[in-house]
């Protein structure tokens, strides 16, 4: 089997409203779906974070693929060394869009599902969780909460509907005093779930230290990057006893020795996307593993394609302590011909070959066009929240 070509599709995937958090605002999220043709007519899935940027760095690596057999990909990936050096994180999203594309095709060749291309299928339901977020109000009346009152109501609905035990609460938007408040209100709305706060490292370090010394008592399952970096973030372990995790200060192979000779945390948020793909992602959890670090995954907005890959590499860890990420429960659309349903709270792994999902041709149309639309989602602080422009250790 040979690979022949490489086409893509940016696609913009709709939220029923904007959410708020330390980067600004955000009411899509863009993505890019790839296909990948081989001589034998398998075709290959994969999908990635990013617009232009990412489209340059997949159109400047396609070539090494053409030709090659999908199942060589470790030594295709060898072109790749210096990609994130030079191209940071586009570069990631490209290799990982490709590579996975390559992991797809391998499992339909096999016959087999991806996580078994990695060693087991340990679990074929995942336990997800409410990723909650302040809202601006949608178009259509739904959003709107700027009040812990609010955004409490909203997730009971949510939890009643999908039965999700775990909470996360997107921090980041207003002083850390108010957020506090607000993570205490959760507390004693659900007594029983696990509750997790994340203010996408925006706190100074004092502010952390602070704030987190009062959240010990709250019983959270982690905080999640209170402040930003290796450095900001160890000190913040020594002085609270809550665990600290993160998605942001240690995302390469080469940062986890200093992370964990500084002891900088205590669960790793792994993503593909972040980390450059499906190799980096095994090698990062089976490192972790050795060191008795948690792993758990994050959320970057994926559509179906991702979401499939998420589970995948979900059930294919040996050990997984932690419900994962997901914006699932706020995106209207997808491009997958059988979008993802909760059931007791967790998606179930897809039964089909390789991701095991496949693309609704009329349904990737309409996001393409939202996207040509929209325009790619922009990182960027909105004075519309509220707030000023954030920028690191605001509070």
């Amino acid at each position: 089997m040979k690979i022949t070509g490489v086409r893509y599709h940016k696609v913009n995937i709709p939220f029923e409203a904007p959410m708020v958090w330390s980067g600004g605002v955000n009411r899509s999220w863009t993505r890019i779906v790839v296909r990948m043709q081989t001589d034998e007519g398998i075709e290959g899935i994969a999908e990635t974070c990013g617009g232009d940027s990412t489209l340059v760095q997949l159109r400047a690596l396609e070539g090494y693929f053409l030709g090659e057999d999908p199942f060589d990909r470790e030594r295709i990936l060898k072109n790749f060394w210096y990609v994130p050096t030079y191209h940071g994180n586009s570069g990631k999203y490209a290799i990982q869009a490709l590579e996975t594309a390559c992991y797809d095709l391998m499992g339909k060749a096999a016959g087999r599902p991806l996580c078994q291309l990695l060693g087991a299928r340990h679990r074929t339901r995942v336990p997800m969780i409410a990723y909650m977020f302040f809202r601006l109000p949608g178009e259509d009346g739904r959003g709107g909460e700027q009040t812990a009152e609010a955004l409490v109501e909203t997730t009971r609905r949510l939890v009643a509907e999908t039965g999700l035990r775990t909470i996360k609460i997107k921090g980041g938007v207003f002083p850390a005093d108010v957020e506090y408040e607000a993570t205490v209100a959760f507390r004693e709305a659900f007594p029983e779930a696990r509750i997790r706060f994340d203010p996408n490292s925006l706190w100074s370090v004092e502010t952390a230290i602070r704030v987190g010394r009062k959240m010990e008592a709250l019983d959270l399952e982690f905080y999640e990057d209170p402040v930003w970096g290796i450095e900001g973030m160890s000190r913040v372990r020594e002085k609270v006893a809550i665990p600290l995790a993160t998605n942001m200060c240690t995302l390469d192979l080469d940062e986890i020795p200093q992370t964990i000779r500084l002891g900088a945390i205590d669960i790793q948020l792994l993503d593909p996307c972040d980390w450059g793909g499906i190799g980096a992602f095994m090698r990062a959890a089976a490192t972790y593993q050795v060191f008795q670090i948690g792993v758990g995954m994050h959320s970057g907005g994926e559509a179906g394609i991702s979401t499939a890959l998420q589970l995948q590499l979900a059930a294919a860890l040996p050990v997984l302590p932690y419900a994962i990420d997901s914006h699932y429960h706020h995106q209207t659309a997808d491009v997958i011909t059988k979008p993802f349903r909760y059931v007791d709270g967790c998606f179930e792994l897809p039964e089909g070959p390789g991701l095991g999902v496949e693309i609704d041709e009329d349904e990737l149309a309409r996001a393409k066009e939202r996207n040509e639309r929209e325009g790619d989602l922009v990182f960027y602080g909105d004075p519309r929240r509220g707030v000023e422009p954030p920028y690191m250790g605001m509070w």
